[in-house]
């Protein structure tokens, strides 16, 4: 006979085990329902954590401006009433060194730039009483200052110093939205793509512009009144300075496009000697090999271009490269290093469906995309040399 004691122990037990199954099946479900891990964040999530992007306090702004607008116009009138004297002076200098008509040259480039920026500090009060009321018809009249100031300069340059500029693709980098990545050599070369692109087709550019040029009054007025930023080179905030140049990729219309000098600074033979220094002190001996590799440009900087790619993922890419403005430096041009120079510019697009979709690949895309840059030049200054 079968004790009733053992009979109830495995009945009990046969509970406990049927228990078991059971629990373990429910973990087993809930184990099998649990959610995918998310996805680690994108680049330009990281880099944009920090909502504040770098807005420079309004009572800084006004403060400089209290120094620059005068010093600006003080500087054109006494241009206009020692005109005479100042004209003597520069014959007399040029017939001592024998080189020409340079400081002339460099004297009138001087008083068109100064009457240019005194228009314009005329213009701005009016710029903006007209643009009240219509954040469009605002953005419309300083574009089109921005086109008249540009065209200005850059046109009494060329013509002063007796340059030939020849321009390829610009038609066809015209319609935005785009992000153009531009050489960067000279203070002249600011101006290209605001000609070429803004000025001669229309398209609306938002600037990524050196701090330094704040100090140009009409620079400072207009690039703050477009939807532009300012950054500092050699700056330790560099995920702040990202995020400033990431947030001009949101909401780019179809008329839009921002300009962006990738190499963060003038290019110079002892530049790019640093640059590739630098690379190898960080470990970094891929970088640095390609950076060996390249003659006429800097190794871009790899952050802003990044996270703008990322910000704005409608937008085609536009490169400029350029030869010509090589001697376009303050020193150079007073030693008439373009004067009499062709200046060759060329733009390409490539559309967004053939840029790759990850980062890594797009690293290797755009680093690709810089060499050709360095290697048009090569062919295009060593042809017109």
């Amino acid at each position: 006979m079968i004790d009733r004691r053992d009979s109830t122990r495995q009945q009990a037990e046969g509970h406990r085990g049927k228990h078991k199954v059971a629990v373990f099946a429910k973990v087993r479900l809930v184990s099998n329902a649990t959610p995918i891990p998310p996805k680690p964040p994108s680049l330009i999530t990281r880099l944009s954590r920090q909502r504040d992007i770098g807005r420079e306090r309004l009572a800084l702004r006004y403060a400089r401006r209290t120094v620059t607008v005068p010093i600006y116009l003080a500087s054109f009138l006494i241009n206009i009433a020692a005109a005479p004297m100042f004209l003597l002076v520069a014959l007399i200098g040029d017939l001592a060194r024998r080189r020409g008509t340079i400081l002339v040259r460099c004297l009138m480039a001087t008083w068109a730039y100064l009457a240019v920026e005194t228009f314009g500090l005329i213009l701005f009060l009016p710029l903006w009483l007209m643009g009240l009321g219509s954040e469009r018809r605002r953005l419309a009249l300083h574009h089109w200052f921005a086109r008249v100031w540009a065209r200005w300069v850059f046109w009494s340059i060329v013509r002063l110093f007796e340059m030939r500029v020849l321009v390829e693709g610009d038609q066809e980098a015209a319609k935005g939205p785009v992000i153009v990545f531009c050489r960067h050599v000279s203070p002249v070369d600011n101006l290209l793509p605001l000609v070429f692109l803004e000025g001669k087709h229309g398209l609306w550019l938002r600037w990524v512009m050196n701090s330094w040029l704040v100090r140009d009054p009409c620079i400072d007025i207009v690039g703050h009144r477009l939807r532009s930023t300012f950054l500092t080179v050699g700056s330790r905030e560099g995920s702040r300075q990202i995020a400033k140049v990431s947030a001009l990729g949101v909401d780019l219309e179809p008329r839009e496009g921002v300009l962006v000098f990738p190499e963060g600074a003038l290019f110079t033979p002892m530049r790019l000697a640093r640059a590739v220094a630098r690379m190898r002190r960080s470990g970094n001996e891929e970088e640095a090999q390609l950076a060996e590799g390249l003659r006429h440009v800097l190794p871009p900087q790899l952050g802003g271009a990044l996270a703008l790619l990322e910000r704005a993922p409608e937008a085609d890419v536009v490169f400029c490269a350029h030869t010509g403005l090589e001697g376009g430096s303050y020193r150079s041009l007073m030693a008439g290093g373009i004067l009499r120079r062709e200046v060759r510019i060329a733009f390409w697009r490539i559309a967004r469906a053939e840029v790759p979709a990850d980062i890594a690949g797009r690293t290797t895309w755009l680093l690709s995309q810089w060499r050709r840059v360095d290697g048009w030049i090569e062919e295009n200054a060593l042809s017109q040399d």
